[in-house]
């Protein structure tokens, strides 16, 4: 009896280990997508307050060019280096988006083991309910983050080609022939930033939906 007692013991032992192990691989699942979800919010939020320097500071070129050659420069250096930082925050955002789609794919693939070990069928059922809905409101960012970036890559492809235009003719006639570009490019980003705080919106959402232990 004794030696049966000392070989159960160690396999419970085991068992009770590796049942921890696997709760914890869950639980870092869950936080790093939580985390991740999180920092690309913010990553979003300082793209769409560069959209909006971005454009802010071509204003100031075509004021700067309406009043002559004087201010011009400095108006189109500042317009430069927003845009700078403007397809920098982009390539982060990417990156990021990148990051999050893969622990989330973690974080549902632990979440639904969790699910599979639950033995009472009608609360089985209410957490797969759960999980459903949850899963859908991640899936709505994937959705309204590829409408943002259907309108923001254009947006900023236009930019690049203004700063490049203006790197080779920086001249107040220069600027006068892109006005009616400017204008439109005002419009287009608005549409831009809306996009992008749609997408903030649903993380927030998302971000409720998602077990926090």
């Amino acid at each position: 009896m004794k030696n049966r007692n000392m070989i159960i013991i160690p396999v419970l032992a085991l068992g009770t280990a590796l049942m921890l192990a696997v709760s914890a691989r869950a639980q870092n699942a869950r936080t790093a997508s939580l985390v991740s979800l999180s920092e690309l919010r913010s990553q979003l939020t300082t793209l769409q307050n560069s959209v909006a320097g971005t454009m802010e500071s071509l204003q100031q070129v075509k004021t700067a060019a309406a009043g002559g050659e004087s201010g011009l420069t400095k108006a189109a250096a500042d317009f430069r280096s927003r845009f700078n930082q403007l397809e920098s925050q982009v390539g982060t955002v990417r990156t990021q988006a990148v990051l999050v789609k893969a622990r989330a794919a973690d974080h549902y693939e632990s979440w639904q083991k969790d699910l599979s070990t639950v033995q009472n069928a009608k609360i089985r059922e209410k957490a797969q309910d759960r999980f459903t809905e949850a899963k859908k409101e991640f899936d709505k960012i994937v959705d309204k983050a590829g409408v943002a970036k259907e309108e923001a890559l254009p947006l900023v492809s236009e930019l690049k080609d203004i700063a490049i235009y203006l790197d080779a003719d920086l001249s107040a006639d220069a600027v006068k022939s892109l006005s009616n570009t400017i204008w439109k490019l005002g419009n287009k980003s608005r549409a831009v930033m809306g996009k992008i705080g749609d997408v903030t919106e649903q993380i927030d959402r998302t971000l409720k939906s998602m077990p926090k232990t």
